[in-house]
């Protein structure tokens, strides 16, 4: 089906439309004004001159008796006054007795030639007066009388309108020019005017042609030129932050989805890498058993002990795994007043154990000691459980990636702005500014190229985005910086809270980290709960040796 055509005959624009109404409209006005005050003008100087016809009706007709009555220069008498005007008497038969015509104009031999009445029609006019023309076109006003005495006859008497004429036209020729005068300056004020309402409609055509052209950033100008206008751009204004706010979320929907998509692919293959080494050798040591190449039963033991540890690697990383897939599916927690003492205590202990050589110390943000706080609060709001498994991630992070026996520092201390902070500071290689942004994204990891040459044995990089995740989870944030002096220190802020007095830090807990010396069996209860939580994998363990958190 084919599509109609587009029109392509230009619109009349709505300033050239508005303009051509605004000129009709004054050469309309100008127009119905004029003629109006040209038909009263009129009207009010004709009156004026039957009026004077009227006044002098009398005086005309007592000449006209003596003129009926034998006078024969009664009405001619009347040449030497100023005035002009014309009379004439006729007889009872209507025959011209006497007629005087008083013209002052430059129109020489002007007749004025008296309409033939009988005394019925003259006393039907009733004395009003009429017009009639000369023998020039120029009107006379003529008034008709009866002699109603002895000397019957008429007598008729006309005022020229000349002078009403010339008034009439020079009235005529000055509303013409003023009405013309009156519709140029109103169509040009007109069209000002227009052109300055309609001006923000053109601010909005532009903006739409910029929006249109994928400028989502821009806006309608608002004005104060008038209410309509001033509605329409804080309208389209809104309209516009919804719009571009909409394309915002659709692009972020599409990069996070573009995002999770290749982190994901790539996931896949640091998961299908991470399971091909361990059952890469579960088989071989299976084959190698299969085929009797195990002889002896220590290279049977041995063979035990490392399918037995990549068993382990491999259920570590489904951990991680499912611990991931539940915090995306539950991502609420109950948030109540929890003493971080004891968890400190415990990542603290933990990483002794991992590494006995290391001094490991619990001191204030300043770097004192606790020991000298013994009633530092240490109150936050949070889920226990969750916040165990968090330092304990940043702990095992600091054992995996920094060398043995090197000090790690666990800082913790109240802030101005009503939170709690606790930094994990070691001092090992670091992570450079573009490794700190991303050392938190799920299945990142800086070993770029997933080498397993020399012994290495890095994680999936699931470790800090579980610890990140729950952080946001308790309503904290998280976050990493260079230690001074080498080093990283991953810092985790929470909302402070009070606790009870007989759960504040105990200093006999802390002091007895100041050792780095402390043999293993004088930190038995701490070594204990760590290895126990450690085979079950529980939230307050560090991350296996087999599935570190990643740096």
């Amino acid at each position: 089906m084919a599509l109609p055509a587009l029109r392509t005959q230009r619109p009349v624009s709505l300033w050239t439309r508005i303009v051509a109404l605004i000129s009709l409209l004054l050469v309309v006005g100008t127009v119905v004004t004029g003629c109006l005050s040209l038909f009263l003008l009129n009207r009010t100087l004709i009156q004026s001159v039957d009026d004077n016809l009227k006044s002098s009706t009398s005086e005309m007709l007592t000449l006209a008796q003596y003129e009926l009555a034998g006078d024969d220069d009664a009405v001619q008498n009347l040449g030497h006054t100023p005035v002009e005007f014309a009379v004439e008497v006729r007889d009872h038969r209507g025959e011209s007795i006497g007629k005087m015509v008083r013209d002052y104009s430059d129109q020489q031999e002007v007749h004025v030639d008296f309409p033939q009445l009988s005394d019925d029609e003259i006393i039907a006019r009733g004395g009003k007066p009429f017009t009639i023309l000369d023998s020039a076109e120029n009107r006379w006003r003529v008034v008709a009388m009866v002699n109603t005495g002895p000397d019957r006859g008429s007598v008729y008497v006309a005022l020229p309108l000349t002078g009403v004429d010339r008034t009439m036209h020079e009235m005529a020729l000055i509303i013409v020019l003023v009405g013309t005068l009156v519709v140029l300056l109103g169509m040009g004020l007109g069209g000002y005017v227009t052109h300055r309402a309609l001006e923000p409609l053109h601010d909005v055509e532009a903006t739409a042609s910029q929006i249109a052209a994928g400028d989502l950033s821009r806006r309608v100008p608002v004005t104060e030129t008038s209410m309509e206008v001033h509605a329409l751009a804080l309208s389209l204004n809104e309209m516009l932050v919804r719009i571009e706010q909409s394309f915002a979320a659709q692009s972020l929907s599409e990069e996070r989805a573009t995002s999770s998509e290749a982190k994901m692919r790539r996931f896949v293959g640091d998961a299908s890498h991470e399971l091909r080494t361990p059952l890469a050798a579960i088989r071989g040591f299976g084959e190698l058993y299969r085929m009797g190449a195990l002889g002896t039963d220590e290279d049977v033991a041995q063979a035990m002990r490392r399918i037995e540890d990549e068993a382990r690697r491999m259920g570590s990383l489904v951990e991680n795994l499912l611990r991931l897939a539940r915090l995306d599916e539950n991502p609420s927690l109950d948030l109540v007043p929890v003493d971080l003492s004891d968890a400190l205590f415990d990542a603290a202990q933990d990483l002794r154990a991992l590494d006995p050589s290391r001094r490991v110390m619990v001191v204030s943000l300043s770097g004192t000691p606790l020991a000298v706080h013994p009633h530092l609060p240490l109150g936050v709001m949070g889920d226990e459980a969750s916040l165990r498994q968090v330092f304990s991630n940043l702990v095992g992070n600091a054992n995996r990636h920094t060398p043995a026996g090197s000090p790690v520092d666990i800082a913790v201390g109240a802030t101005e702005h009503g939170t709690l902070l606790v930094e994990v500071r070691d001092h090992g290689p670091g992570l450079d500014e573009e490794q700190r942004e991303k050392v938190f994204e799920r299945f990142y990891r800086t070993d770029e190229s997933r080498s397993r040459a020399a012994g290495q044995r890095g994680g999936a990089g699931l470790g800090l985005s579980i610890a990140a995740t729950l952080v946001e989870q308790n309503q904290g944030s998280i976050g990493a910086r260079e230690t001074p002096g080498g080093g990283s220190t991953f810092w985790v802020e929470l909302p402070a809270a009070e606790v009870d007095s007989e759960h504040l830090s105990h200093p006999d807990q802390f002091r007895a980290l100041t050792s780095p010396h402390t043999p293993a069996d004088e930190t038995e209860p701490g070594a204990e709960s760590t290895e126990s939580t450690e085979s079950a994998g529980g939230p307050g363990s560090p991350a296996p040796e087999d599935e570190e958190p990643q740096r």
